[in-house]
């Protein structure tokens, strides 16, 4: 299934709604390929939107970076 314009998280988003079902299935898929969104997980509270919808009126986050969990530690040391 291919996935589009679809936050990670609820911080990803402008609006208080909480996560729905693409947001999950996809979640649950990067989770079985062992993939985090390393920008997330280097700053968990951030709040940068990278699209506006003209038709609800949100800002959301995108454009993820995915990479493998083992290379957060590495990446970690960098920041």
């Amino acid at each position: 299934k291919q996935h589009n314009n679809i936050p990670l998280t609820s911080v990803d988003r402008s609006s208080r709604q909480k996560n729905n079902k693409d947001t999950q299935t996809l979640n649950d898929e990067l989770y079985q390929m062992d993939l985090i969104d390393i920008e997330r997980a280097l700053y968990l509270k951030a709040k940068e939107y990278t699209f506006f919808s003209r038709a609800h009126g949100t800002f959301s986050r995108i454009d993820h970076m995915l990479g493998g969990k083992a290379s957060l530690s590495k990446l970690k040391t960098l920041k």
